[in-house]
């Protein structure tokens, strides 16, 4: 049992895979006498099948011929050859021995790996000059894409076909219409619908449709139908209603066309006499069908109206829009005759500027001229496209059904020599500087369109001679007050002149100056103070406050500030301003003060004089040679870990210059930000052990920062002989200096002269206050004046032996 493979394959690819194609419209077409045939032949040596599991040679020729038969009484009209293939593409082909390049392509893909080509040329000359006889497609070469093709899928083909129309006196006026492009219809698309426009049939008698497709197989036959405006259509035995695409020709006859059908159909019952559209509809279950072109020939009488501008006269002067416009209307393409007052509309680009009508009957072929006479509105560009539109009532629309409804107008590019346009020329005024101003004429004329030129001139002689324009008019320095001055603005073809009048009047005005008043000591690490005064003295007129201010350095915009009041005629008003320089600013800069700058280099004040707003000064950034390594100080401990430092020790260290500040902080960043300074550097108790203190020289230019170490040690105690715990306030303690919170573990005893233990004492406890604590003679009071002996063990790998001696109580 045979069996096809390719239904299933498309079906999976077409999923992932849109198909492209192009559809299928009208070509071309013919009116007159007319019918067509056709003629062709395949390269493929037999049908694309698949017969109990053995598929086709997968062969496929590079040339093959057919028969060209025209028959007497027939005059060739056209020859259009079609060819196509499962390729990407082979666009040369050789007919005859002639080489043929094609004129129009076409492009079908499935798939990524799947595209169909076709591909279209024009071969009326050879073949008139050919005549009857067998032509020969040759060096059409798909071979080495076919195997792509064969396997899987089985969607090889390749072949070729030639549409003939021709003349023949004893036909009715028929229409001949050519519609292709490059549609499919298969299982993963099993419905095709074509509209086939402009057919405008007049009678349904001898009406016919054909048809070239690609790659239908005879053994295909799944729900594979072709209908006409709902009718199924068929010619059996050669191409029954069930089985359309059948490897058939219906020219010869023939049966083994493979992969490709020649075919065409009497369709008198399915299209009445009136309509201007057909319906196709092609459809299929499984054999896959590319459709390539469809050829109507239907029997219609009408005329073809066209138009030509032959001549247009006038409009050669300059401002002249009156025209002479002479037309010919033809009728050729016809099968009818165009009826007289058939309308014609004349437009300037969109807008209707005229009408007329055709005043007799038009024979088929014939023609008649006119003339017209048409004024171009003044809302008209000098460049604009000139239409003539015959069929057109005015407003677009036809009044005559025609063969061919797109071919009425006639478009002609036209040019007017127009007068430019001179807008908004204003009058120019400068306040009295100098007595004599420079003026910017062109601020006079900046609403003309700048696509024309504008010279300006001293005379009006000379404007409309076009003789010695004011060579450099944006900086025109007057020569009278007032003073007229002419300008001449032209475009290629026409030119007007015209004048202004330049003043220089008298108005008060205020004059901007800037100094910088203090001398700049630059330091990279600190924001530069600038003292500056903005004076107002050669002024007729009050400076107003909020003038802004603008600082550069180098021409790098820096800061900004504004004058606070206004500056009267004559006086001044000083300022401070405090900013920080960018980092990459050199070690030798120009500092610029100027004062009505807006930042950009504009200024808002109008002044008496724009050009002494700026004031300049070169700046040096200063430096001091840094601190040098200062030595850490070092202190007996007084308790847990803290001393009391003289920091001023390390003055001169530092500098002996006494005109330079030094003081000493915590941190580093309060050292350079200059904040909380140590209150008291000559009695400073350490806050760590160790601590960095910080220190911060500065002179009148710049400062540095140092730094040095706070350390203590544990040094032995002092131990005093004597004390008098009377309560007075003075001496009352054994006050052992550097042993509280020095040693942490210490331990003191105290004996009497007999060699009594009465007071034990730890960190804790703090200094003997002359109480027995202890032994026989514990009473809870003082002890008697007298010597007592004690013995102080620092526990301290640094002090390791005891301290042994007396200490002698009075009171």
């Amino acid at each position: 049992m045979g069996f096809r493979k390719c239904t299933l394959i498309l079906l999976l690819l077409s999923i992932a895979f849109p198909a492209l194609s192009q559809e299928v419209t009208l070509f071309q077409q013919y009116n007159g006498r007319y019918d067509y045939l056709a003629f062709g032949n395949t390269l493929n040596l037999t049908e694309n099948t698949v017969i109990d599991g053995d598929p086709a040679p997968c062969e496929i020729l590079t040339e093959s011929s057919a028969e060209y038969v025209l028959g007497a009484g027939r005059t060739l009209i056209a020859a259009q050859l079609y060819w196509a293939g499962s390729s990407e593409g082979d666009f040369e082909v050789v007919l005859n021995g002639t080489p043929i390049v094609a004129e129009r392509t076409f492009e079908l893909i499935t798939n990524p790996t799947r595209v169909y080509f076709g591909a279209y040329a024009d071969v009326t000359d050879l073949v008139q000059s050919t005549g009857d006889g067998t032509y020969t497609l040759s060096e059409f070469d798909i071979t080495a894409d076919i195997i792509n093709y064969c396997a899987g899928s089985t969607t090889n083909f390749g072949g070729w076909a030639i549409n003939i129309i021709y003349e023949d006196p004893t036909l009715p006026l028929n229409q001949v219409n050519i519609f292709d492009g490059f549609e499919f219809v298969s299982a993963v698309n099993s419905e095709l619908v074509i509209t086939l426009d402009n057919l405008n049939v007049l009678d349904n008698m001898g009406a016919k449709i054909g048809f070239l497709t690609w790659e239908g197989d005879a053994s295909l036959a799944v729900n594979e139908t072709l209908e006409i405006n709902g009718n199924v259509i068929s010619n059996p035995p050669l191409n029954p209603a069930d089985n359309q695409f059948n490897s058939t020709n219906s020219f010869t006859g023939a049966n083994d066309l493979y992969n490709m059908d020649i075919d065409f159909y009497d369709i008198e019952n399915n299209i009445q006499p009136g309509d201007q559209n057909a319906t196709i509809r092609l459809t299929s279950g499984q054999d896959f069908v590319i459709v390539n072109n469809v050829i109507t020939v239907l029997n219609t009488e009408l005329p073809d109206a066209t138009i030509e501008i032959d001549m247009v006269t006038g409009a050669t002067e300059c401002g002249d829009r009156d025209i002479d416009v002479d037309y010919t209307v033809y009728n050729v393409n016809s099968t009818d005759e165009l009826p007289a007052n058939t309308p014609i509309a004349f437009y300037a680009n969109t807008q209707l500027i005229g009408q007329a009508a055709t005043t007799m009957e038009l024979p088929i072929g014939g023609s008649e001229s006119g003339s017209i006479s048409l004024t171009i509105p003044d809302g008209i560009p000098a460049d604009f496209v000139l239409k003539a539109f015959v069929d057109d009532d005015g407003t677009g629309m036809g009044v005559v059904n025609e063969t061919n409804e797109a071919n009425n107008g006639f478009l002609l590019d036209f040019h007017l020599l127009v007068f430019p346009e001179i807008i908004g020329l204003t009058d120019l005024e400068l306040c009295d500087v100098f007595g004599t101003e420079l003026f910017d004429l062109s601020e006079a004329t900046a609403q003309i369109d700048p696509v024309n030129t504008i010279t300006y001139h001293l005379s009006e002689t000379d404007a409309l001679d076009n003789e010695d324009p004011i060579p450099n008019p944006e900086a025109y320095q007057n020569t009278s007050n007032p003073q007229t001055i002419w300008i001449r603005v032209s475009n290629p073809d026409c030119f007007v002149v015209d004048s202004f009048a330049i003043e220089v009047v008298d108005c008060p005005l205020p004059d901007a100056t800037i100094t910088i008043d203090n001398d700049l000591n630059a330091c990279r690490q600190r924001n530069l103070v600038v003292e500056y005064t903005v004076y107002n003295l050669e002024a007729t007129a009050e400076l107003p406050a909020n003038t802004p201010i603008a600082f550069y350095v180098d021409g790098l915009l820096v800061a900004q500030t504004q004058t606070n009041t206004i500056i009267p005629i004559g006086g001044n008003e000083a300022g401070v301003i405090e900013f920080t320089l960018p980092e990459n600013t050199p070690d030798m800069f120009l500092l610029t003060a100027v004062v009505d700058d807006d930042g950009t280099g504009n200024g808002v004040v109008f002044e008496l004089n724009d050009f002494n707003n700026t004031f300049d000064l070169n700046v040096v950034f200063g430096s001091i040679p840094p601190i040098g390594s200062l030595p850490a100080l070092l202190l007996c401990d007084e308790g847990n870990d803290t001393a009391t430092f003289d920091l001023t020790v390390q003055n001169d260290l530092i500098s002996t210059d006494p005109n330079d500040e030094i003081t000493y902080y915590t941190t580093f960043d309060n050292a350079v930000a200059q904040e909380a300074p140590i209150s008291d550097p000559g009695a400073y108790v350490n806050g760590s052990d160790p601590q960095t203190i910080y220190v911060r020289l500065e002179n009148e230019i710049c400062f540095t920062v140092g730094e040095f170490l706070l350390t203590t040690e544990n040094c032995a105690p002092f131990i005093p002989q004597g004390f008098s715990p009377n309560g007075d306030g003075i001496n009352d303690l054994f006050e052992i200096t550097g042993l509280l919170n020095v040693f942490s573990d210490f331990e003191l005893q105290i004996y009497s002269r007999e060699g009594n233990l009465i007071h034990t004492s730890k960190n804790d406890d703090g200094f003997w206050d002359g109480i027995a604590t202890e032994g026989l003679l514990f009473t809870g009071n003082l002890v008697p004046v007298g010597t007592y002996y004690y013995v102080l063990q620092l526990n301290d790998p640094e002090f390791p032996n005891p301290y042994l001696g007396f200490v002698y109580i009075n009171y």
